[in-house]
């Protein structure tokens, strides 16, 4: 009985220790996108998709009722332009990726109507727990 006792006791330890060590290594990311210029206007949108080997994935839909041109912004936190395009059509959605480094996109789609302002802020935290015990 002793034997099956300590086979059972080192099973527990092996799972305990497992788990101890996928808490150190957990790392959490997320990503929030809120609109900060025009909350009545319902017809353009960001969201986040996913955030994958050290980019972020966001979609950029826009309903563009006239069809004419608009153009679509990304800037980093310090203003600087990371990426601008001119589109037209009714419909737009596409997919667009940038770098988790950053930390805090702002994604500003203009057409003559106005500007729509989106800001995408990621936020990488780690978490570490460490275990001491007396044997």
């Amino acid at each position: 009985m002793k034997t099956i006792m300590l086979k059972a006791f080192s099973l527990v330890k092996k799972t305990a220790f497992l788990l101890l060590v996928l808490s150190i290594t957990y790392v959490s990311a997320t990503a929030n996108t809120s609109d900060s210029t025009r909350e009545d206007d319902e017809n353009a949108s960001v969201s986040c998709l996913k955030m994958e080997e050290g980019q972020v994935y966001f979609n950029v839909k826009f309903e563009n009722a006239d069809g004419g041109r608009f153009d679509i912004l990304v800037n980093d936190i310090n203003g600087d332009n990371l990426y601008r395009s001119t589109f037209a059509g009714k419909n737009f959605s596409r997919i667009f990726r940038a770098p988790v480094e950053n930390g805090k996109l702002v994604i500003i789609i203009r057409d003559g109507k106005g500007s729509r302002k989106f800001e995408l802020t990621t936020e990488s935290k780690m978490v570490q727990q460490i275990l001491v015990k007396r044997m």
